[in-house]
């Protein structure tokens, strides 16, 4: 056995470019920041016209655990009513909800401080 020969016979080469993986972490780094800075959900802690605290924060758990396992969350501001009910609507059947469960996430949905 040829001692000069031993890499190349039993090791696979692999090609390593540091920057390629430089710019690998680069944009990790920045998409990271990006989504950790985003905005979050209100976390209700008053009544809000004439609706219960407990029936916002329920609205705010089942928006949070039945929308977020397949899409991401949109901030309560990023549709007005009308667009919240269209959209509530349309992802009933797939979610699973029932219409006393549409109606607490509206209702956290469309008020929002």
């Amino acid at each position: 056995m040829n001692l000069r020969n031993l890499k190349s016979d039993y090791c696979f080469h692999i090609p390593f470019n540091m920057n390629t993986l430089l710019k690998k972490h680069i944009v990790f780094g920045v998409l990271f920041t990006l989504t950790s800075c985003s905005q979050q959900l209100y976390i209700p802690k008053n009544a809000i016209s004439g609706i219960n605290i407990l029936d916002l924060q329920n609205g705010r758990n089942l928006y949070v655990t039945n929308c977020a396992s397949c899409h991401q969350l949109f901030l309560p501001k990023q549709f007005s009513k009308e667009d919240w009910i269209k959209n509530l609507n349309s992802m009933q059947i797939r979610s699973n909800i029932s219409d006393v469960q549409k109606k607490l996430i509206y209702q956290y949905l469309t008020n929002a401080p």
